[in-house]
């Protein structure tokens, strides 16, 4: 009888050491589990960075691009009012002063 409790006792002793490592080996398991998750959380956090540099640079050069054209259109309507004032500056001015003497 004094045989079985000692086995049992062993039993269990052991049952405690497997139960010990099992623990230490969720923690490892855990922790490399975490290690991974910032690693890729890192990885993906760098990527969309480099993405969103990326973004950044074409929407100011198209920006750029815009304001360019943008400022071309407007000198060349400038330029066309301009060339029109000064083609038919003498017919505004007769028409100005006939509607003047005209009332």
């Amino acid at each position: 009888m004094n045989q079985v409790i000692k086995e049992l006792y062993d039993m269990e002793a052991e049952a405690g050491v497997i139960l010990e490592n099992a623990s230490l080996s969720k923690q490892k398991l855990l922790e490399n589990k975490r290690k991974q998750m910032e690693e890729i959380t890192t990885g993906i956090a760098a990527e969309l960075e480099g993405r969103m540099a990326t973004i950044k640079a074409q929407v100011e050069e198209q920006a750029k691009n815009d304001i360019r054209r943008l400022v071309e259109q407007n000198k060349q309507q400038t330029d066309q009012l301009n060339e029109e004032y000064e083609n038919n500056l003498t017919f505004y001015a007769q028409e100005i002063v006939r509607r003047i003497t005209e009332v």
